[in-house]
This record gives structure tokens, sequence and C-alpha cells, in this order.
């Protein structure tokens, strides 16, 4: 009888639990892709998405590097992979690789503003300094 019990115990907390561990995404209002790819010089795909969700992304081709390199990314060539991710509020994360002429790879994170301008952000907040006795 205790081993039924256990057993009914251990079903019901695999069927409520998960719902009750539903995680907590913040409240972000889309980017606007369109906006982006303009100011990045990339090229979106057919099937790319309107809009940038928190935690999605999408893959462009480099059409015009030196769009991307006046936001920290210098080097890149034409037909380099670049995608960008909505990373928080007005938040995007752009990376940038490619094979040819030789293998790299590059990264930068942009804030949004209301008007459609980027502008380059740390990745993450410098920690704390620690108080001065």
């Amino acid at each position: 009888m205790a081993r039924s019990r256990i057993l009914l115990g251990a079903c019901v907390l695999c069927v409520a639990l998960p719902g009750l561990a539903v995680a907590q995404q913040p409240n972000v209002d889309p980017v606007q892709v369109g906006t982006v790819v303009d100011k990045l010089g990339v090229k979106v795909t057919p099937s790319s998405p309107r809009e940038l969700e928190f935690g999605h992304s999408a893959t462009t081709t480099l059409a015009e590097p030196q769009k991307l390199a006046s936001y920290g990314i210098k080097g890149m060539h034409e037909g380099a992979r670049v995608t960008i991710t909505c990373v928080g509020p007005n938040r995007v994360r752009v990376e940038v690789d490619e094979m040819e002429p030789v293998a790299q790879r590059a990264t930068v994170t942009l804030r949004v503003s209301e008007d459609g301008s980027l502008t380059p952000v740390a990745d993450r907040p410098p920690p704390p300094k620690p108080p001065v006795n």
C-alpha cells in the first residue's frame, strides 16, 4: 500500500511541478528587425522574422561591412554570417563570423533607442567596487 502511495505521489509531482516551474521571462517589447538590419548593413532572408522577441534571433548576411565597422566590428567581409539576437529590453547582440579568407568571429551588444538608432553597450555591467575603509 505504501509503495502505491509513493508511486502516486511521484506521478502527481511529475505532472504538477513543470507547470509551477515556468521560467519567468521579462516583459520585453519586440525589436523591429527592419530597423536594425538597415543600420548594420546586412541582408535578411525571406524567412527571417519581422520582429525579434526576447531570446529569439535572426540570421542574416553581411552586405555593407563599413556600416558594421561603425559599431566596433571591423575586418569582416561581404557575405559573412550575422546573427542578431534580442537579449533584453531594447538590446540586441550581434555576432558576426566568417570562414573566408580567414576564420574570425566578433560580437557586440547594441541598445536600440526609440528612434531606431543603435548604440554599443557593455555586455555586462562592471562588478561593484568594494568599499574603501
